[in-house]
């Protein structure tokens, strides 16, 4: 009979186990794949973030042209974010400006790129590379749990499912034992007789207790038990039981463990022979049966509760059957207090997307096939009012004849996940330094006041609003005084807008805010207060105390306004408007205004002149340099020029676009472009090559980047340093004295020399130079042009041509447009001149091209 059901069972409960483990690894496999959605989702909007800030960073370095500290900045903040793989910025030719990594590249990675302004002075483009193998490891870390869970949940049910099937096979087994008792009785009563043939062992005792008969069977046991004495498979309390038997008991039923033998004593009466009947039967399976279930039970048990999950399980009344010790310890409930419970009455789920309980959900299980889940997002209020987040798993259990058993609730704390993940989302839209909304959230709400503006006619205002002079709080008392600084503006700056307005930090000095549905006359007296507070503002560090000011433009939002871009290059122009009218004043944007149209025009010319770098549309022209003392004007050296092509080939003269470039600081890359143009020129040339006299800008010579720069072009196109020679203008010079000199000997150093141009047109001029490292001045023009006819001018060229001799120094004049004043330099024997009276501009590729070869003579030696 054991073999005939144990067989079926085991094998129903193996199929079942399967049927489950699949259904549950499908679920598993659907709660991975949606985690590994959310791991990336979240890596990258936490790259996103990242290229918003390092965008930020970069702009404004990219405004300062700190290229080298971009590339400090890049290395520190792929230090502090280990996941950051690459960064890198590239011009649009094709320069790398700064570069991080990658040392070791990620396999997989995300990879971001954004065109970055030169503070509306051009992009260029940021790559930032976030490694994902961070979220596939914790996508493999969250398989291994699940797979555990998987495991752990599958031997569960395999247990629960053998449990409940072995408990009807017991039930079976009892069932067919009491009609096989009763048949037995029967059988008994009609072999009383004749018990030879019973194949039971069967011990006859009369009622004074001494046996009188012994079938068979019997014999058979005590062999097998390797027993002489019929005493050793008796219950020890036999004449106990023979008495009873005798004083009145049908019958009466014990065990006895003889070895690992378990052998069940039946005792009847038999009335027909008058005696007592001793009924053995050997019951070692079903004992060993019953102790294997209870040892699997207490494992599923154990199990269930190891589990970092609460695990409930209810009844198809859905009142709670069992609390694993994460369940008790996550609700804060006592099983003992709750079991038998409605589920609802005990524990309240509060659904995230619709808000209502989800008890409905977990009662729709009971009406699913075996193993099918309903997964939520939930609140868990505990008792004490309490919400935790959770992930809520309920599985159904159906019986192996397909009867409702109840449903398994699992539920998965991930308050901690939730939080982490909105304080991110919170970062990524605010300035961590001031708490304020930064530039990505500010233009989102601009473009919904815009938004506002145009459709429903709202009137907006946007402000922008630059610190004055706030360079010297940081030159004098370093960063992390301006830092406290901002943190104590933007306090300040709170008060002076409402709820509804809004106020972020844009830049590293730069605020913004939009006024909703303000007028303007109303925002123009909040905005006054504002930068009155801010003027009276006292900051103190140290032994230091500063007043700080506000440069404000004012710009109305309206059906009239054209972008968000524009409104914000308007509001930046009005602010450098305020700026040149002194400084700690508001300037509103009027469209017919004419500084504001100036400014800009400038702003135009920023975009114009990078997208002539990026699209290599500036050329190189060349004016020649003669001997003066010559019969025929031999060219001795080329002044180089630039020049810019509009998009339809029209040739741009450098006024029309380099005052642009100096004011935005995009005359350091012109610089560098003309520098490497004509290197890259003369490294192709064949033969003979020219020299070549480069003017450098002010900002160039005052950020003592060149001496670096031009060791890394010499190296790049092999030309001879002697070839060069940079001419700095004698203003840039004296203003820039210090820096001059150091510049001028480090050039030296590498073999250049240098020219000091426009000499004549500063203060103080004889007395600076003797402080230069010079080769060469030129004469400004305004003294070289009418020296024919004016005997001041040819005076004070005379004198600069004496003092320039005294120090050994080569005179070139400038601006020599005529034969006459060619003579007047002749006569009083200037070295060198250049003008239109000589040659005009030419591209300089005409210079070098071998055609005039056989009238050129270098200046070179």
């Amino acid at each position: 009979m054991n073999r005939k059901w144990h067989l079926p069972t085991l094998t129903w409960v193996v199929l079942a186990t399967i049927i489950f483990t699949l259904i549950l690894s499908a679920a598993m496999g659907l709660v991975i794949r949606h985690e590994h959605q959310g791991h990336l989702e979240f890596t990258k909007n936490l790259a996103d973030g990242q290229m918003e800030a390092i965008g930020l960073i970069t702009e404004i370095e990219l405004q300062k042209g700190s290229y080298d500290t971009l590339n400090t900045v890049f290395n520190q903040w792929a230090g502090e974010n280990n996941e950051i793989d690459e960064i890198t910025l590239i011009s649009k030719n094709g320069f790398v400006i700064a570069s991080y990594g990658p040392i070791n590249p990620s396999e997989r990675r995300y990879i971001i790129r954004k065109e970055i302004p030169y503070s509306y002075r051009g992009r260029a483009n940021l790559m930032l590379a976030q490694s994902l193998e961070g979220a596939y490891m914790r996508t493999q870390h969250l398989g291994l749990e699940m797979l555990a869970v998987i495991a752990v949940l599958s031997g569960g049910f395999f247990l629960l499912t053998h449990l409940f099937l072995s408990r009807r096979h017991e039930a079976r087994l009892l069932s067919l034992a009491v009609i096989e008792l009763r048949e037995s009785e029967s059988h008994n009563l009609r072999l009383a007789a004749y018990p030879q043939e019973n194949p039971n062992p069967i011990i006859a005792f009369d009622l004074d207790g001494k046996m009188t008969f012994k079938n068979p069977a019997c014999s058979m046991l005590m062999r097998r038990l390797n027993e002489v004495d019929i005493r050793a498979i008796l219950p020890d309390e036999h004449k106990k039981f023979i008495t009873r038997i005798r004083d009145g008991e049908n019958q009466l039923f014990t065990e006895k463990l003889v070895g690992r033998i378990h052998l069940l004593a039946h005792y009847q009466m038999i009335d027909v022979a008058n005696e007592i009947y001793v009924y053995i039967q050997d019951i070692t399976a079903q004992r060993r049966a019953e102790s294997e279930l209870r040892k699997e039970r207490n494992q599923a048990r154990t199990t269930l509760g190891s589990i970092g999950d609460g695990v409930i399980s209810v009844n198809r009344d859905v009142a709670i059957t069992y609390l694993n010790t994460s369940a008790e310890k996550l609700c804060r409930l006592e099983s003992r207090e709750v079991l038998g419970k409605s589920f609802s009455e005990v524990i309240t789920l509060i659904d995230e997307d619709e808000g209502g309980s989800i008890d409905a959900q977990i009662i729709s299980c009971l009406g699913k096939t075996a193993g099918e889940a309903i997964n939520k997002q939930a609140s868990l209020v505990l008792p004490d009012g309490e919400q935790l987040n959770v992930d809520v798993t309920a599985t159904s259990i159906i019986s192996q004849d397909d009867e409702m058993r109840g449903v398994v609730i699992v539920l998965r704390d991930v308050t901690r996940e939730k939080r982490l993940q909105g304080e991110l989302h919170r970062q990524a839209k605010h300035d961590s330094l001031t708490d304020l909304m930064n530039r990505s959230a500010f233009e989102s709400h601009l473009e919904n006041a815009l938004e506002s503006a145009r459709s429903r006619d709202h009137e907006h205002i946007l402000c922008f609003m630059d610190l004055d002079q706030f360079k010297v709080v940081n030159d004098t008392c370093g960063h992390v005084a301006g830092d406290e600084l901002l943190r104590q503006l933007a306090v300040v700056m709170r008060k002076h807008f409402r709820g509804s307005d809004v106020l972020a930090r844009i830049g590293g000095d730069e605020f913004s805010a939009i006024l909703i549905d303000c007028p303007m006359d109303r925002a123009i007296e909040r905005i006054d207060s504002l930068r009155g507070e801010v003027q009276e503002h006292i900051f103190n560090w140290e032994n230091h105390s500063f007043r700080i000011t506000l440069s404000i433009g004012v710009v109305p939002i309206d059906q009239y306004s054209e972008s968000t871009a524009r409104l914000m290059s308007t509001a930046d122009a009005a602010c450098y408007t305020a700026k040149d009218s002194g400084r700690n004043c508001i300037n509103v944007y009027e469209r017919d205004g004419a500084s504001t149209k100036l400014r800009l025009g400038e702003m135009q010319w920023v975009a114009r002149i990078n997208s002539a770098l990026e699209d290599d549309r500036l050329t190189l022209y060349a004016q020649p340099i003669v001997e003066l003392n010559r019969s025929e004007a031999g060219i001795v050296a080329l002044e180089i020029l630039v020049r810019m092509r509009g998009t339809d080939n029209e040739l741009i003269p450098p006024g029309a676009f380099l005052p642009a470039a100096e004011r935005y600081d995009l005359i350091e890359r012109i610089d560098h472009w003309v520098i490497e143009k004509v290197m890259c020129e003369l490294s192709a040339c064949q033969g003979a090559t020219p020299d070549c006299f480069i003017n450098l800008s002010g900002a160039t010579l005052s950020r003592n980047h060149i001496a670096p720069y031009l060791k890394r072009m010499f190296e790049k196109y092999s030309v001879n340093p002697s070839q060069l020679t940079f001419e700095v203008t004698e203003t840039v010079a004296i203003q820039n004295l210090s820096s001059a000199i150091q510049m001028i000997h480090e050039l030296r150093a590498i073999g250049c020399r240098f020219a000091l141009d426009d000499f004549g047109s500063g203060l103080s001029s004889f007395g600076y130079l003797k402080n230069l490292p010079l080769d060469f001045v030129k004469i400004d023009g305004m003294f070289v042009k009418d020296m024919h006819v004016d005997p001041l001018d040819r005076s004070m060229v005379e004198a600069i041509h004496t003092v320039a001799s005294t120090m050994k120094l080569t005179t070139i004049a400038e601006f020599v447009e005529n034969d006459e004043v060619k003579e007047e330099l002749r006569i009083i024997g200037i070295d060198l001149g250049q003008g239109y009276g000589i040659a005009h501009p030419k591209p300089f590729t005409e210079y070098i091209s071998g055609e005039n070869g056989s009238n050129v003579i270098w200046l070179r030696t």
